[in-house]
């Protein structure tokens, strides 16, 4: 992709130039201050660096460049080289392959040879990414039919139990006899799981402002996610945005958000003031994090999220937790009724495949998928051909 460094006098320039020189699917990467030189940084105002890029499609992935807005050539010394996905484990990926193929051999050379060990070798290629299989694991689940759909899609962080239901369905829409391709069978398997996909509701604001409040854990990601959140609001949308940095039962420490906010130009206010709802086109509550073993803080965050509906709930999740812990989390603050959850921390977790299991165990719709700590960074809408891509790694 090509990355675009504008430098501006506001966040309001930085959305016309965006807009007109890549389109409304631009993603903004970047944001910092650039201070004025000499003596001139007593009157004159710092300018904006934003770096923007419209993001490539599957498979059009490549090297990056950052150009300027104008039409003229880059200087060398400001082109930059993308660094390129290297699969951390392909040397491992390929010892493994090696020994599978000595065993097999060996095997295929001794009396007595049980059949079908031949076929669970193609399991690891068709993995997600950095996901390894072990190729001769005995099967905790037993999985109806002869479909071998199921223990890959445990290898990709989707629980046994979901994994069974997956099949279950497979061999009820396409009978127990699969096909022989393992990719037909990914195919299938896809459109199952696309079935389970859930829509996350809209907010109607009914003439009054659009409201957010992001809830969860400390430590899963929410101010990073809403940094991220503002800047594609501003700076591509070019909305208007407030944001309400709130304590609870502990301080709100989240003083980056402020700093952040000031730079986009976005008014934070520490407490909600009586036309709250008017500040602008759209509102932002933040919380501090809380455990959801904390009955009692559980019990006040309700109240006061009571007090602030009509909103859109997101519980904001760290996507890199092990499934237990992550399904643990969804139940704790099920009591609070969210209308969706954002996964952030991807870039630390290639099993995709466990988003589906607050999709199908706890029915709450993945509003956003958070991939960097770096702000704005990456920050999607998500969307079930986007996950199955990375989950599968076709």
């Amino acid at each position: 992709m090509l990355v675009h460094t504008f430098i501006v006098e506001s966040a309001t320039e930085a959305v016309g130039l965006i807009r007109n020189k890549l389109g409304p699917d631009a993603v903004v990467l970047n944001v910092r201050k650039l201070p004025a030189e000499g003596v001139s940084k007593l009157w004159r105002k710092p300018k904006l660096e934003v770096l923007a890029a419209v993001m490539p499609k599957p498979g059009q992935e490549g090297i990056e460049s950052v150009s300027n807005p104008s039409d003229m050539p880059v200087p060398p010394d400001k082109v930059v080289a993308a660094p390129v996905d290297v699969d951390p484990l392909s040397d491992l990926r390929r010892e493994m392959s090696e020994i599978r193929a000595e065993v097999l051999r060996h095997r295929d050379s001794s009396p007595g040879r049980e059949p079908g060990v031949a076929a669970l070798g193609s399991f690891t290629e068709l993995a997600a990414e950095s996901v390894l299989i072990e190729p001769f694991a005995p099967k905790a689940v037993s999985y109806p039919g002869d479909w071998q759909i199921g223990p890959i899609l445990e290898a990709t962080g989707l629980q046994a139990r979901h994994a069974l239901r997956v099949v279950e369905r497979l061999c009820q829409d396409y009978g127990e006899a699969a096909p022989e391709a393992l990719s037909e069978q990914l195919a299938v398997a896809s459109k199952v799981l696309k079935g389970e996909w859930l829509v996350p509701p809209s907010l109607s604001p009914n003439g009054t402002s659009e409201t957010h409040v992001l809830i969860g854990p400390a430590g899963s990601g929410k101010t990073t996610a809403l940094c991220k959140w503002l800047a594609q609001l501003v700076l591509v949308e070019g909305r208007s945005v407030a944001v309400f940095r709130l304590d609870g039962e502990t301080a709100n420490t989240g003083e980056f958000l402020s700093v952040h906010a000031e730079v986009l130009g976005v008014p934070v206010q520490r407490s909600l003031t009586p036309d709250w709802r008017s500040a602008a086109e759209i509102v932002f509550i933040d919380l501090p994090g809380i455990s959801h073993t904390d009955r009692p803080s559980m019990t006040k965050l309700r109240d006061r999220l009571q007090g602030v509906r009509p909103a859109q709930v997101h519980l904001v999740l760290n996507a890199a937790y092990e499934s237990p812990l992550l399904m643990t989390q969804f139940r704790g603050f099920a009591p609070l009724a969210p209308d969706d959850w954002m996964a952030t921390h991807l870039d630390e977790e290639p099993r995709w495949g466990k988003l589906w299991n607050g999709i199908m165990g706890i029915n709450c719709p993945l509003s956003w998928m958070g991939i960097g700590q770096n702000i704005p960074g990456v920050f999607h809408r998500a969307d079930p051909q986007r996950l199955l891509n990375r989950q599968f790694n076709r």
